[in-house]
């Protein structure tokens, strides 16, 4: 209501209430002075006060990207749009958590809000009374002396004061005696100021000031209620309205709720306030005060103890910030029902623009936030509502085309039933479900079959490469890591991590067709891993060896230098050398060297085993019993012909059968 009121620039004295569609749901104050209230009818309203100011809230229609202010708005063709409240809501707790910097804001509902000024409360306190910070010397029982008696509290900043005996003064009463805190006579009744009524005063006072940084930014006036606990706080903030705010001692919550009815209390104006009610036969909380706990739990259970504590005027829930919404929901209430599936699109498109529109707000609020789900939800008459839901991908263009493009496609399944005149629908809805702050980086679909960025051939390292360095990798170094692992840091050196088989990239099934077998000679790697070209691996034949240093300890054919460092096999006379700037301790060098030797064997065995030859042995006998030489070597060289053994055994029963 203040917002429209703003909005409209109206004076705080003019009538003025907020509609939708033939309903009042908002009257300001100046209006209920005329009799009017929420329930009354427009009509009537205009014959109780003729110069009342009458405006319809925000609406969507097809087409618009955001809700307005539209002549001749029809719930045939518009849907009402709470968006522009929810912005001004969102600017005033702004406000409250810039001026509660160490306290708690809770948003309760569009229009209401907790704050926990504890905090705050306890600095200016100590501020005040600086003496209460330090336990004196002379003090008995130290820390658990009593605290000295406080002194007289001025009440006059700290806003209206609820009486301790429940009576208010009259205007007119002569011969009162008025105390510093604000209650006349009050000490003569019995009445003292304790350092809690200290404690809700400069609440008070501090709540005066949030309220005027409110008014002198957005001109809206609020009311607040100043108590120990939640549950009082927004009973009493409804006893003196509007612009203006009361305090609840301690003192005087016996008489505060004595007369109200119960079920103005938060939580049990529902079901549960209606089914205690029937049940003892109760209005008040002074009614129900006459319920013994064990007859509440009886009936009640687990929540008895809640009920006998809140009407007692204790509230034991914290002031705690609402976790980030969780979903969203854009409902329509159709009539007439729809009963074509075409006649659903138009309001698809209306509700998809209002999710568009407020999941773009909520991620300037709370940038990342996507939802996991899109859902469709529909009812016909007074049945159970049914829904359809599909993933919705995150996108960084979204629009109410991008939600349409999801909403579209849950409306045709939820939709076949239309085709035979089984449905009609009176309410759909589309929903986000699952919001949740993405994780940073994170991309659409799009972005995985974006052309990637080309390589320099500087920085082409091989897929098999590896660092034995223990420390953070350099990027200056990268190219020449690709080539040789760095020493580690470490004096206890790792064992370094062995090539595969063959240390050349995989050829596809094109370039292994057009591979050419040309004489050339075999060089060794000067190290563990390398790059090579592509042109190199398509001229290199699929039955070369691979370029790896290995040694052997056999003694059968072998040249090997007296230092260790090198050998010849004695298939493919290639030279096989451990490089010497490999960093590894001395007693690591043999167990290399023998790894390598064996797995350069390996690889013989398997080509013996694919050109025909025996599988049955270790690959460290098939080199005496080969059938031919099997070379790594681009050499033209015939390989020698050998007498097969005969299988025996088992042997004999596995091996290839003669044709």
């Amino acid at each position: 209501m203040l917002f429209e009121q703003v909005r409209l620039g109206i004076p705080d004295e003019v009538p003025l209430i907020c509609a939708q569609w033939q309903s009042i749901i908002a009257v300001n104050y100046p209006a209920r002075k005329f009799g009017i209230k929420r329930f009354t009818s427009i009509d009537d309203a205009k014959k109780m006060c003729p110069h009342l100011v009458v405006q319809h809230v925000a609406t969507y229609r097809n087409g618009e990207v955001e809700a307005g202010y539209w002549e001749n708005v029809d719930s045939r063709t518009h849907k009402v749009s709470l968006d522009p409240y929810r912005r001004e809501s969102l600017k005033i707790l702004a406000i409250f958590k810039e001026m509660i910097p160490k306290g708690e804001v809770e948003k309760a509902s569009i229009d209401e809000a907790f704050l926990d000024l504890t905090p705050m409360v306890l600095e200016r306190l100590l501020i005040e009374h600086p003496y209460l910070a330090t336990v004196p010397e002379d003090a008995p029982n130290g820390m658990d002396s009593p605290l000295p008696p406080p002194p007289p509290i001025d009440w006059s900043k700290a806003g209206t004061v609820f009486p301790i005996d429940g009576k208010e003064p009259d205007d007119g009463e002569e011969g009162e005696v008025t105390s510093e805190d604000g209650d006349g006579g009050e000490r003569e009744r019995g009445g003292r100021d304790t350092w809690e009524d200290w404690a809700l005063c400069l609440g008070g006072q501090l709540m005066s000031e949030v309220r005027g940084e409110v008014y002198n930014r957005l001109h809206y006036t609020c009311t607040a209620g100043i108590a120990h606990n939640k549950s009082l706080a927004k009973l009493c903030s409804a006893w003196k309205k509007p612009n203006n705010q009361t305090i609840l001692r301690s003192a005087a919550v016996a008489a505060f709720l004595r007369d109200r009815e119960f079920t103005d209390i938060r939580s049990l104006g529902g079901k549960l306030g209606a089914a205690i009610a029937q049940e003892f036969d109760v209005t008040t909380v002074g009614d129900l005060l006459t319920v013994p706990l064990d007859t509440l739990q009886k009936k009640f259970g687990e929540e008895s103890l809640w009920i006998y504590n809140v009407v007692r005027g204790i509230d034991l829930s914290e002031v705690k910030e609402r976790v980030a919404t969780k979903s969203m929901l854009a409902s329509k209430n159709i009539r007439p029902s729809v009963t074509a599936p075409s006649q659903g699109y138009h309001w698809l498109s209306v509700l998809a623009g209002e999710l568009n529109v407020r999941l773009k707000e909520s991620r300037e609020v709370a940038p990342g936030l996507w939802p996991k789900t899109l859902v469709l939800g529909t009812r016909q008459g007074f049945e159970a509502p049914r829904s359809r839901q599909a993933p919705f991908p995150f996108t960084r263009n979204l629009s109410t085309e991008y939600i349409l493009k999801y909403a579209h496609k849950l409306w045709e399944e939820a939709t076949q039933p239309m085709n035979k005149g089984n449905m009609k629908l009176n309410n759909i809805a589309l929903s986000f479900t699952g919001l949740e702050k993405l994780e940073e980086g994170q991309q659409g679909i799009e972005g995985f079959f974006s052309t990637a960025k080309a390589v320099p051939k500087s920085a082409k390292v091989d897929p098999d490469s590896s660092s034995t360095s223990s420390g953070p990798p350099d990027a200056s170094l990268s190219a020449k890591r690709a080539h040789s692992p760095a020493p580690s840091a470490d004096p206890v050196h790792k064992k370094p991590r062995l090539p595969t088989l063959h240390a050349v990239e995989p050829k596809t099934s094109l370039q292994a067709f057009l591979a050419k077998a040309g004489p050339s000679s075999a060089k060794p790697l000067p190290s563990l891993t390398r790059t090579s070209s592509h042109s190199d691996r398509e001229e290199r034949p699929s039955t070369e060896a691979p370029e790896v240093f290995v040694v052997d300890d056999s003694d059968d054919e072998v040249e090997a230098q007296d230092d260790g460092m090198s050998w010849r096999c004695a298939k493919c006379k290639k030279l096989i050398s451990r490089p010497e700037d490999l960093a590894m301790l001395e007693d690591e060098r043999p167990e290399l060297l023998r790894a390598m030797k064996q797995e350069h064997e390996d690889w013989h065995f398997a080509m013996s085993l694919q050109d025909g030859g025996e599988g049955d042995s270790h690959p460290s006998e098939s080199k005496r019993r080969a059938q031919g030489k099997v070379t790594g070597s681009r050499s033209k060289e015939k390989p020698k012909t050998t007498v097969k053994k005969k299988k025996e055994g088992i042997q004999a029963f596995f091996g290839p059968k003669r044709p």
